[in-house]
């Protein structure tokens, strides 16, 4: 039996039954009246019960293929496919090359557009390729090349993205708003962000692990201060998105984080605001407790693929690497070398 879903939790997983299969899992199959499943080339799907071991497992849906083919629907979760698999086996379809593992993993709509269009390309001979022209066209083409990777591998990585700033600026409800969920708790009470909290999600189509820091600040605890390091060492390799408390205005530690961030913002934009000097630039300003999650999601990744110097995301117009395996055979490809027949 093959499991033609991806592998992992699921909503539904599909199931092939083999020709030679059938008999046996028919057997284990009882219709809504108690009678056997005869399912049919052509005809609906039939609903039945699995059952495995003496007891019933899962409700499923059964679908006849043409050549005696059966397709099994069941529920996804892997206390299911675990009994499925001790019964009759179960094997998952091999996934080959990246872009047919960022099909099945795609989060976004330009993840699954760049991996549709990287099907049509295969990598090592597209490589064979460029190494048969001349060096002129070859170094242009490798170019192009590593020009759609980088892109591409945006597409394809998560880049860390942590939110920092002092404590109660509105990180944590910026956070929140961005990932369509109360991932991280939320009050007017001073550092309620502890230990680092970390989720990934797309912007603008873009792939981000977001970081959610313990505010800067007075520390009245050995805990407390642990807390402020523990955030501090999440900055490393990030972009840093300095949050600054609009109705209090910018800080000294804020200024700081500023000359290190990829965007500055003001958040309560619906508070009376406070000064702000003209020296310290200002990205966005935003009242994550008034603006929908949508807008806001759309204004920082727009925000954030300006900064990396992002085009729109989707597919390249060429092949390209999706992984760093493939991006370092790239970048090390001989462009001066004669051409290899």
């Amino acid at each position: 039996m093959k499991l033609l879903t991806p592998p992992g939790v699921a909503g539904i997983a599909v199931l092939l039954v083999e020709p030679r299969e059938r008999a046996d899992v028919l057997a284990c199959l009882r219709a809504p009246t108690g009678g056997s499943v005869a399912p049919a080339a052509g005809r609906p799907p039939r609903r039945a019960t699995l059952q495995l071991g003496g007891r019933d497992v899962d409700d499923v849906l059964v679908v006849a293929r043409p050549g005696g083919e059966l397709e099994l629907h069941v529920h996804g979760s892997p206390a299911v496919l675990d009994q499925v698999d001790a019964r009759f086996g179960l094997e998952a379809q091999a996934i080959r090359g990246a872009s047919e593992r960022l099909l099945r993993t795609a989060l976004s709509v330009e993840q699954f557009e760049l991996a549709a269009e990287q099907r049509a390309f295969e990598f090592d001979h597209e490589i064979v390729n460029l190494r048969g022209m001349p060096p002129g066209p070859r170094r242009v083409a490798r170019d192009a090349a590593l020009r759609r990777s980088a892109v591409s591998m945006a597409l394809c990585a998560p880049q860390r993205v942590a939110l920092v700033g002092p404590q109660n600026a509105g990180k944590s409800t910026l956070f929140n708003r961005l990932l369509f969920r109360e991932r991280a708790l939320t009050g007017a009470t001073p550092g309620l962000t502890r230990d680092p909290v970390a989720e990934q999600t797309t912007l603008a189509g873009y792939p981000y692990e977001l970081v959610d820091t313990a505010g800067e600040g007075e520390t009245a605890s050995p805990l407390d201060a642990e807390a402020i390091e523990r955030g501090r060492a999440q900055r490393e390799g990030a972009l840093l998105i300095a949050v600054v408390d609009g109705g209090r205005g910018p800080q000294a530690g804020d200024v700081e984080l500023a000359a290190r961030s990829a965007l500055v913002v003001r958040s309560k934009a619906d508070l009376p605001a406070a000064p702000w000097p003209d020296s310290l630039r200002r990205d966005a300003s935003f009242s994550a407790e008034q603006e929908p999650s949508p807008a806001l999601r759309d204004q920082f990744g727009a925000l954030l693929a300006a900064a990396r110097g992002l085009p729109t995301a989707g597919a390249v117009g060429g092949f390209a690497a999706l992984e760093a395996a493939q991006m370092s055979v790239l970048q090390a490809l001989d462009v001066d070398g004669p051409a290899v027949p």
